[in-house]
């Protein structure tokens, strides 16, 4: 890795850490700097703002988390894979619910940001079938408005969200 990348992922990782432990809204680009021992000019040179470091150290996480269920999928189905994705992925988004939902309203308006991660996750549901991108975005809008729906009720589970997500997904036939 080059002096800029190890930089810009230092600058990511400290930030994670802040916002975990201070909250998004509450760390500021100044704590970012200061704990990443650079300039706060340095922040800015890598990202144009703190939403943008949020979108890429939560990009990062989320295929991590992608990973990890990728290990332990067995499911062959696009329905059953979409499920079982998003055991780990609302587990993940529940646990980071403040995060989780300042990402998801700036992705409101700056989708393209996540659209190749998105798109390699709808063709992977579909690996060993035929693709349809129809159905694939119909799983995916159940998939988000299922998300949307379950951060904003706080005494919703993941398992909750899974299972509202299955009887929504009963309803697409893959």
């Amino acid at each position: 890795m080059k002096k800029r990348e190890i930089t810009a992922q230092k600058i990511l990782d400290v930030s994670w850490q802040l916002f975990q432990k201070h909250g998004y809204a509450e760390t500021t680009t100044r704590q970012i700097a200061a704990e990443a021992s650079v300039a706060t000019g340095t922040v800015f040179s890598h990202f144009p703002n703190k939403i943008d470091i949020l979108k890429l150290a939560m990009h990062q996480r989320i295929d991590e988390v992608l990973r990890l269920a990728h290990q332990e999928n067995e499911q062959t189905s696009p329905r059953l894979r979409l499920r079982h994705y998003a055991k780990f992925l609302y587990r993940f988004y529940c646990e980071n619910r403040p995060f989780s939902k300042a990402l998801l309203q700036d992705l409101m308006w700056h989708s393209a940001f996540f659209e190749d991660q998105l798109n390699d996750f709808k063709h992977m549901l579909f690996e060993g079938h035929k693709y349809d991108e129809i159905k694939a975005t119909a799983m995916m809008d159940c998939y988000f408005m299922t998300l949307i729906y379950g951060l904003n009720n706080e005494q919703l589970s993941p398992v909750d969200l899974v299972s509202l997500l299955t009887a929504k997904l009963q309803m697409i036939h893959t």
